[in-house]
């Protein structure tokens, strides 16, 4: 079963303003994201802030985030993390930095742990 890809989907999303500890609230998604390895299935939920600097583009851009919290998941798999361990997933993300290649998609989605 090792060799088996680690698959992942969007089960759901919550868009809400979230109450934090240092300050206002803060725009973003909880997602719930299902996890299948093998036979074995998992869910986790990744909470995504909205980061100061995210432009009106990437707040409506509903894919991208998506995509961004499953990548970070599959970032924390590939450290180590599996997803039977409960854990409280908070990124922030930013605006996509652009492959230029002239395809006009994200080359790296970028978040970071918070």
């Amino acid at each position: 079963m090792t060799d088996e890809p680690w698959l992942m989907r969007i089960e759901s999303g919550l868009a809400a303003h979230f109450k934090q500890a240092d300050g206002p609230s803060r725009p973003g998604t909880l997602w719930t994201v299902g996890i299948k390895h093998g036979n074995e299935h998992y869910q986790a939920m990744v909470k995504a802030l909205l980061a100061d600097d995210a432009t009106a583009a990437t707040r409506k851009d509903e894919k991208y985030q998506a995509q961004t919290a499953m990548q970070y998941l599959d970032e924390r798999i590939r450290q180590g993390w599996h997803p039977s361990q409960m854990q409280d997933h908070t990124i922030h993300i930013s605006n996509p930095n652009f492959d230029g290649g002239g395809g006009g998609e994200p080359a790296k989605p970028w978040w970071r742990f918070w």
